[in-house]
Order: structure tokens, then C-alpha cells, then sequence
């Protein structure tokens, strides 16, 4: 039973129907996930704290077991959805706001410089066709490295004798 109150243990004696939290408490391949039942729903769009057991069972535990049988970090908030129009040159100006000036990087001039000429290539499309090149990118190279990292057969290229 993964919903439950914290304060029964620690000698709440209205517990169940007092006033403090439910709790997920679960053990999922030797890890255990505890988190409050309201910080889990209002990061994911609960309007009111879950105040009824069975309103916590029925409605958020699924979703919770979901998350961590898919491979997610129920305690970390989700990621709000990408823009669906958005483009690489506004992505970009967001990474720019949101990370270079707000940590105050020591490189901002050269950041811009290269976020610029990002801008001036890439700056029209789409971000889902910008995560795609970056994919395949990244495929490809790891394959060439593959590649290198084969002994040689001696058959290929110059083999010593003249």
C-alpha cells in the first residue's frame, strides 16, 4: 500500500483523519520513491491539495507508479512541453536569457558570437528538425569512432612493401 500518512508512526493518534499529508512510500527494484501525494499532483496539475485517501490512490498513484515504471524520476518535476511552433533562433535566445546571462559566464561575447552564427545557419527551422540533426549527428560519429577503433586487416591502404 504506497499511500499513507507519515504521523501514524510517529504517534499522530487522529491519524488517518488528521490533518497532515498522504504520502506515496514505494519500493520500485530495490529503490525506494517517498514523496508527498500534494507535491507529485500540484506539479502535475492538481488545482487543490489531495486531502482523501481515495482521491490519492485512485487518481495519483497510478500516475506515479507510471513515472517510475517508465523509467522517470517522480520527485523531479516534468519538463513544461517545447512551443510547437518554436524555432532554433528563438530556442537559442532562451538558452541565452536563461543560462549565459543568468549564470553571469565569464565568455558572454564569445557565446553570442556563436549562438549568432547558430542563428544566422539554423535559425528558421523548426527545434524538433534541430534535435533530429543533432541525433543523427551524434549516431553517425559514434559510428565512425566504432569504425576507427577496428584493428586494422592489413588489406586496406598501404601495407609496406614497395
Amino acid at each position: 500500500m504506497p499511500v499513507r500518512k507519515q504521523c501514524k508512526a510517529k504517534g499522530c493518534k487522529a491519524s488517518p483523519r488528521c490533518d497532515h499529508p498522504w504520502w506515496f512510500d514505494l519500493m520500485y527494484q530495490r529503490k525506494r520513491y517517498r514523496m508527498p501525494v500534494d507535491a507529485f499532483a500540484l506539479a502535475r496539475g492538481a488545482t487543490q491539495p489531495v486531502t482523501s485517501k481515495q482521491e490519492a490512490e485512485k487518481v495519483w498513484e497510478p500516475k506515479f507508479i507510471g513515472e517510475i515504471v517508465s523509467g522517470r524520476d517522480p520527485r523531479k518535476p516534468p519538463a513544461p512541453p517545447a512551443a510547437e511552433g518554436m524555432t532554433v533562433a528563438a530556442s537559442l535566445d532562451q538558452y541565452y536569457e536563461r543560462y549565459v546571462v543568468a549564470e553571469s559566464l565569464r565568455s558572454v561575447a564569445s557565446i553570442r558570437s556563436r549562438l549568432v552564427a547558430l542563428k544566422d545557419a539554423l535559425g528558421t527551422l523548426p527545434v524538433n528538425a534541430w534535435s533530429a540533426a543533432t541525433r543523427l549527428r551524434t549516431s553517425s560519429a559514434s559510428t565512425a569512432r566504432r569504425a576507427r577503433s577496428r584493428p586494422s586487416t592489413g588489406r586496406s591502404g598501404f601495407c609496406g612493401t614497395p
